[in-house]
């Protein structure tokens, strides 16, 4: 049957289709990367229960093991090619860098001659990936660090000086807006309650200036008489009735010296940014060579909110994504097209079962029915299935309608020609001709149908796992959970995550689209020409 495909006038056809072609072998890169996954997780649960080996020790071949993608491989929130965006971020990715650098050289400390690991083992287990602490000598390292700890010490200075002044111009705008509220208020308002907020308004902003001045070690940053003038007028609406005067000019003056003290710490913190950044950058160095190749491409679309390779996460979804297409439209073909078939060859009441099966089945909107066997799945005693055998479940009983009314239709059409009349009076069998003439004739119509189902069932995945119907969003990869996990990146403004999975899947998705059209044009008699 494979041979007769392929020497086909179809699959000649087929050849010729220089888009199909390329489609064919973007997917066929998609299995291999599966399949690659696959092998080395088989190999690396052999090698752990026989104790013979340990893949995480060999270079290439940890690359996609399941435990990599769980790991981290930068500061949370990298942008792409593993860049820092915005000051928060080039905050964190120092941050992130220093604080490794600072345990290990706490934890080395312990390291005594009692103990079963040296100083340098200690040192790289502090590493974030291929990217190791640099290699000096202890006194030396321990040296930079305390370098380190000055340098941020006083980038950590400035960064509460602009929180401080920040927040005294928020307490500002509170303030000032409490005072509004008591001065426009009627008759039917508490006015000892708006007294009240109102004082606590202006009392906050007292405590903002304090706080400011005790981290900048000034008693003057904003003047004695203007929180003198604030702290008349807290008294005022604590202890009288009376309306207090107007703090316009007094909130101006603050809010402009705030605001000067806040553009000014942040000129600061921009002006050591740059220092600490290369200083983190020399602590802990990229690799050269193959390492720093292999550390850049891991980066190459940043990190999540973990500190985990998007791409890594990404291309281990693919493994999921061609797991669920491959077995569910593998499965749901076989048995659409075996039920289909033989509806079709036997009739009677066998083709009014099948006919009430997938008229049932269908009346109902396919998400739905989707989602309702997947929710079977998330309580009760079906709950350890949970994951991809209930997707695989939920696929296969809903898929399979398509491939069932395709290949009755064409089955109904194959047993009336003459071969089939011929073999019946023969004296063949009646399995027999169903198995060597009928569904030989309709292994066109099954490759497109299973091209089909294959893209149904990845868009169908991502679906349902972004519903929480499908995959523990806990659990493994998907790019169904990365998406459902970019929801809060997307409003910070990081589309990484979610973009690279909408890639990939796209690509593997436009291939298969492309693939069925060319097996339609290839091997449909319809469109055969």
């Amino acid at each position: 049957m494979i041979g007769r495909f392929f020497k086909s006038r179809g699959w000649g056809k087929l050849r010729r289709n220089r888009f199909a072609m390329v489609s064919l072998a973007v997917i066929g890169a998609y299995f291999l990367l599966a399949a690659w996954m696959m092998t080395m997780d088989v190999v690396q649960w052999a090698g752990k229960t026989t104790g013979a080996w340990e893949l995480e020790e060999v270079p290439v071949l940890r690359a996609f093991l399941s435990e990599r993608m769980l790991q981290q491989s930068g500061p949370p929130s990298l942008a792409g090619l593993g860049k820092p965006v915005g000051m928060v971020g080039r905050l964190d990715y120092i941050d992130f860098f220093f604080s490794r650098a600072r345990s290990a050289v706490d934890e080395v400390a312990q390291v005594d001659e009692s103990s079963d690991r040296t100083a340098r083992e200690v040192l790289d287990g502090f590493a974030v990936q291929e990217r190791k602490l640099v290699d000096v000598p202890l006194d030396e390292l321990v040296t930079r660090v305390e370098e380190g700890e000055s340098i941020l010490g006083r980038l950590d200075d400035a960064r509460s000086l602009v929180n401080a002044a920040e927040t005294i111009l928020i307490q500002i705008d509170t303030a000032e807006s409490r005072l509004g509220d008591l001065a426009g208020a009627g008759e039917d308002a508490d006015i000892a309650v708006l007294r009240e907020e109102a004082a606590f308004g202006v009392e906050e902003i007292i405590f903002a200036i304090d706080d400011y001045q005790t981290v900048a070690q000034r008693d003057d940053a904003f003047g004695l008489e203007l929180t003198d003038r604030l702290q008349e007028t807290v008294d005022l609406l604590f202890d009288t009735d009376e309306a207090p005067s107007s703090l316009a000019g007094v909130f101006d003056e603050i809010r402009s010296t705030a605001e000067t003290e806040a553009v000014a710490q942040a000129d600061g913190v921009e002006t050591l940014l740059p220092e600490a950044e290369v200083f983190v950058d020399e602590l802990m160095p990229v690799p050269g060579g193959i390492a720093g190749i292999s550390y850049n491409t891991r980066l190459l679309f940043g990190t999540d909110r973990q500190g985990r390779s998007i791409l890594i996460r990404a291309l281990y979804s693919a493994k999921i994504a061609i797991q669920v297409g491959f077995i569910v439209g593998l499965t749901a073909v076989l048995i659409g097209s075996l039920m289909g078939a033989a509806a079709a060859f036997f009739g009677g009441w066998v083709d009014h079962v099948v006919t009430w099966l997938y008229s049932i089945f269908s009346s109902i909107p396919q998400l739905v029915l989707l989602a309702v066997l997947s929710f079977m799945f998330l309580s009760g005693p079906l709950q350890d299935l949970r994951g991809l055998p209930s997707l695989y479940m939920a696929f296969a009983m809903t898929f399979w309608i398509g491939p069932c009314r395709v290949i009755r239709g064409e089955a109904m059409k194959i047993k009336e020609l003459e071969y089939v009349q011929a073999a019946t009076a023969i004296g063949f069998g009646r399995f027999y001709i169903l198995v060597k003439h009928i569904i030989p004739n309709t292994l066109h119509l099954m490759f497109i149908n299973f091209s089909l189902l294959f893209v149904g069932a990845i868009k169908g995945e991502v679906i349902l796992t972004f519903l929480n119907l499908g995959l523990p969003l806990g659990e493994g990869a998907s790019w169904g959970i990365m998406i459902s996990q970019a929801k809060h990146e997307v409003v910070n403004g990081f589309f990484w995550q979610i973009g690279a999975a909408t890639l990939f899947m796209f690509i593997l998705v436009l291939a298969f689209n492309i693939l069925s059209d060319a097996l339609q044009d290839a091997f449909d008699p319809k469109h055969v020409g």
